[in-house]
């Protein structure tokens, strides 16, 4: 008897085989939900400290502004020598009583000029290092407020400032009273901080000139340019 016939190995038919799974397939699921665990963190971090951010960062600039104004009067005050009866002329009658408290206009427009011009100047000189807030004052612990690196807080855009003069008298004791021109400063500034921008307005009161009054004062004086 003849045998089977011998099937050759190369004659035989190759097995299929499935496609072989993509490396790294089984990562990317996990790699997505931890990024996406770690955004979710970052917005609910930036949402619970955005409000106390900005809270600082428009308290800074409030006290960087007034300072700013009250350098910027006192100086123009000191250098071109202003007092008080230079920007206010006292008439007396016959009895010696001031009757008429005359603001001189021309001087207290270009006072104000000169302060609001070397104002916007300095703001928008303000950078990161002046207004920055350190990470730890985030955390509310008064012991850690000046802590970690700091976040930096500029200004992005600032208005003109304007500005106008107020009369305010004070009762000073008997029969004195305390007569002071106050300058209203009001600064608007767009200030960028991490995550965004908001808008600040920074208002501040600095006393140009004062004098004490002796006797009773004037029922009219004129107006000072710019007063309310």
């Amino acid at each position: 008897m003849r045998g089977r016939p011998r099937i050759r190995p190369w004659l035989r038919t190759p097995r299929r085989r499935g496609p072989k799974p993509e490396r790294g397939g089984g990562r990317l699921l996990p790699l997505v939900i931890g990024v996406g665990l770690a955004l979710s963190v970052i917005f609910l971090i930036d949402s619970a400290m955005r409000p106390t951010l900005t809270a600082l960062a428009q308290a800074r600039v409030e006290n960087a502004v007034t300072r700013i104004v009250n350098d910027a009067v006192n100086g123009t005050l000191t250098s071109e020598a202003i007092s008080y009866s230079d920007l206010v002329t006292l008439e007396k009658d016959a009895a010696g009583q001031v009757s008429v408290l005359a603001a001189n206009t021309a001087q207290l427009n270009a006072l104000r000029t000169e302060i609001l011009d070397q104002v916007l100047t300095q703001v928008e000189q303000l950078d990161s290092q002046e207004l920055g807030v350190p990470l730890g004052s985030l955390t509310g612990f008064a012991t850690a407020s000046d802590l970690g690196p700091v976040l930096p807080v500029r200004v992005l855009t600032a208005a003109v400032p304007t500005a106008d003069f107020e009369n305010v008298f004070t009762s000073a004791g008997i029969n004195q009273t305390l007569h002071r021109i106050m300058l209203n400063v009001r600064v608007e500034c767009t200030l960028l901080i991490p995550g965004g921008t908001v808008d600040t307005v920074v208002e501040a009161q600095v006393c140009a000139a004062e004098t004490l009054l002796v006797g009773q004062v004037p029922d009219a004086y004129l107006e000072l340019p710019g007063s309310p």
